[in-house]
């Protein structure tokens, strides 16, 4: 297919479903059994855990946004989303464990980590704290979260507040992208804060998790954190490539994206 088309059966493909393919093109018939056949299977949906079995040994926790909208015409739910929210009360909802193998906390209790987790993307790095907090590691913790708005999207406002209470999370910076004209992202307040960054990782050898969005949030900050490394650590843009990538080799940069 020619890339402009491509492009263009994107564009006409993001947020239709097949009901109104068919509503668009009454023509295409089939029978119902015809129908079913056609369709795909539901995928799995992969959800990282929220907590520390050490914390919670009787309970896993999970943070769903559910999603609502409306397009061409319709009011759409998220398929797990709203089927947890609204539907899931009393019925049996088949679960899975999966190992994110790459994705860990590091086995030196007292190594800082950086923990970038905005939206649901926070999960992983309550798990981390929780877990922290119950072996009594002395690793410094540094989050940085965001969301729209901080009066109603600050997922774990108590739990962050209490861990920098008992001094466990060393820092915690948050941007609310619709709480001011400009928006404000995680990948702002990582180049707000390079110079300390730099720090923790170069001198005091961090670990740098990175958890949420694939699409845009995860390239962002990947792109802020070389621009860190250029400018605090005095590189060229490929020594600061060449040490990015040096930090990925060595486990010490840590990705769960989707």
């Amino acid at each position: 297919m020619h890339a402009g088309r491509k492009e263009d059966l994107d564009r006409y493909l993001w947020g239709m479903e097949v009901i109104d393919f068919l509503n668009e093109h009454p023509s295409a018939k089939f029978s119902p059994e015809e129908f079913i056949g056609l369709l795909t299977k539901l995928q799995p949906r992969l959800y990282s855990v929220a907590s520390s079995l050490r914390a919670f040994p009787d309970q896993v926790h999970f943070i769903v946004y559910v999603i609502r909208y409306e397009s061409h015409g319709r009011e759409r739910k998220g398929v797990c989303s709203s089927f947890m929210a609204e539907r899931a009360e009393n019925v049996p909802v088949p679960v899975y464990p999966t190992s994110a193998k790459h994705f860990h906390l590091p086995e030196n209790p007292d190594m800082p980590i950086i923990m970038i987790g905005p939206g649901t993307g926070v999960a992983p790095f309550r798990a981390f704290l929780q877990e922290r907090h119950a072996l009594g590691a002395k690793g410094k913790n540094w989050l940085f979260f965001g969301a729209q708005r901080e009066s109603c999207d600050y997922a774990y406002k108590e739990d962050f507040d209490q861990f920098k209470r008992d001094g466990l999370l060393t820092r915690l910076d948050c941007a609310w992208s619709r709480d001011q004209a400009h928006k404000v992202y995680v990948q702002h307040r990582l180049l707000e804060n390079g110079a300390e960054i730099w720090k923790w990782i170069d001198g005091e050898g961090a670990q740098f998790f990175v958890c949420g969005d694939a699409r845009r949030m995860a390239k962002d900050v990947d792109a802020a954190l070389r621009k860190i490394v250029r400018e605090q650590g005095g590189k060229s843009v490929e020594q600061a490539n060449e040490y990015v990538e040096k930090l990925k080799s060595d486990k010490r940069y840590k990705r769960d994206v989707y």
